[in-house]
């Protein structure tokens, strides 16, 4: 009977001890931010005049060579591309949908496109040093994004104007997203 009650005691003090012991409680907190969204402001350009027969290039700064028809030497037209708005210091990619050609703006033909380019800077400014410049790889490009928050991203190409081009306005859509990588 004395190990019994013994045995009786000891588990009593067990089985209240761990009561005792797994009474506890604790808080965790969960924070999270929202990252501002990324937008893409499309920057319109105008590649100038341009000859039958005769092979442009445009770099992603603008510079024209050779000029066209009634255009001086050094030739600068105006940029394509997009002003990348975002999380100041955040890598971005943006990813390109090139037109392989220029479609004439009456139907009558289309002037082909290739070795896109591109350059990008945190002044928004196509005739600032750029960050970063070279061929379109891939039809994506990654930047980043400058302290005021707007980064530029410009676009080059060289044109083949075909011989039998009809005389007219040529248009060219280029489609970008933006997405930000994560860092």
């Amino acid at each position: 009977m004395k190990s019994f009650m013994l045995a009786l005691a000891l588990l009593c003090f067990i089985g209240l001890t761990q009561v005792v012991f797994a009474q506890s409680e604790a808080e965790a907190l969960i924070t999270a931010s929202v990252a501002n969204a990324l937008t893409l402001v499309n920057v319109d350009g105008d590649w100038g005049v341009l000859s039958p027969g005769q092979t442009y290039v445009i770099t992603a700064g603008g510079f024209k060579n050779p000029p066209g028809p009634g255009e001086g030497a050094g030739i600068v037209v105006g940029p394509v591309g997009f002003e990348v708005d975002g999380n100041a210091g955040s890598n971005v990619v943006v990813t390109l949908v090139l037109p392989s050609q220029l479609v004439s703006d009456d139907g009558n033909g289309g002037i082909p496109t290739s070795n896109w380019t591109f350059g990008w800077n945190y002044d928004n400014d196509p005739t600032a040093p750029f960050a970063a410049s070279g061929p379109i790889v891939g039809s994506a490009v990654t930047l980043g994004i400058g302290g005021g928050g707007a980064t530029g991203l410009f676009l080059g190409a060289t044109l083949a104007v075909p011989q039998t081009a009809f005389a007219g306005g040529y248009t060219g859509q280029v489609i970008g997203s933006a997405a930000y990588t994560g860092n």
